[in-house]
């Protein structure tokens, strides 16, 4: 099954391609506009992508659902079309020179932060999608951050380092200022809380070493604090607590100097944790002692912040 498959798949997708080729030029710049949008395709960006006319629009929509080729998916809160094959889809988008291409995601952009103005929030993946397609590197790292930390909050880990990582990659096409350095450290720090929970500890090393080196040549003492703490459990939990130690010791001496309690507290906390798995159990008894008897313990203690910035 799977070799024939394999072998029939070119010859649907040279048949689909045929199609769209022989569709009228509307048609075609319709079709190939909405394999840009995705596989559901709101009429109103449609419309604020398009170079047609309203009725010329319409119209080619309607054609385009004779044919077959879409049909409507939904009448409520916006009509919306879908791809009645997901293939046709794929052969329309790959058909698309890459400028074009590129050019109709950036404005995909614009026409869902006009559309969306009221309600953006539920739209940051697909924004995050659009502008990292259109390569509109300054939205696409706030937009893909921004899709990073929802994921994260449902949980879906996996989905939220992929965002994140794709934020870092959108990063490295900004040019070189203080706050993309920044970004890139807090992002690692994003990162981390998402590769934590997936055990993938070498891949927060490589990140947290890098973010390190960032936050170093920034002279950015709470950003160095944040990362060398994180950097420094991540090392614990793989069991190598000589290079942990002085890390978590760093972070510890920069809260003091910043004067920062939340960094203070969780500084504390990982050392005490550190010393115990190192087997000094009087130092980890007196560091976890302090921390309990802190009164700002339960108030913004930051151990689960990946955020150094906020």
């Amino acid at each position: 099954g799977t070799i024939e498959a394999i072998r029939v798949a070119p010859t649907v997708q040279t048949i689909l391609a045929a199609r769209i080729d022989r569709l009228p030029e509307t048609e075609k710049r319709v079709l190939h506009s909405a394999s840009v949008v995705g596989t559901h395709v709101p009429l109103t960006i449609l419309q604020a992508i398009g170079e047609e006319p309203e009725d010329e629009l319409r119209q080619a929509v309607a054609n385009l659902q004779a044919s077959e080729f879409l049909y409507e998916s939904r009448l409520f809160p916006d009509i919306e079309y879908t791809f009645r094959h997901i293939l046709t889809r794929d052969v329309a988008y790959r058909s698309l020179l890459q400028d074009r291409r590129t050019a109709l995601h950036a404005r995909v952009v614009e026409a869902i932060e006009r559309q969306y103005a009221a309600r953006l929030a539920e739209q940051v993946e697909r924004l995050a999608h659009h502008a990292m397609h259109g390569e509109i590197w300054n939205k696409a790292v706030i937009y893909l951050r921004q899709a990073g930390a929802r994921a994260h909050g449902r949980w879906a880990n996996q989905e939220a380092v992929t965002w994140f990582e794709q934020a870092l990659t959108a990063l490295t096409h900004l040019p070189e200022t203080r706050e993309r350095e920044e970004q890139a450290v807090d992002l690692s720090l994003d990162l981390r809380g998402s590769l934590y929970p997936l055990g993938r500890f070498p891949a927060i090393v490589t990140h947290l070493t890098e973010a390190q080196r960032l936050a170093q040549s920034l002279g950015d003492q709470r950003r160095e604090g944040w990362v060398a703490l994180q950097l420094g459990d991540c090392l614990r939990q793989m069991g190598r607590i000589t290079d942990a130690c002085p890390l978590i010791e760093r972070a510890r001496g920069l809260a003091g100097t910043l004067q920062d309690q939340a960094l203070q507290l969780a500084a504390t906390q990982y050392l005490g944790l550190a010393r115990y798995a190192a087997g000094d159990f009087v130092s980890a008894a007196e560091l976890l002692r302090w921390v309990v008897s802190s009164p700002d313990r339960g108030a913004g203690n930051g151990f689960g912040r990946t955020n150094a910035g906020s």
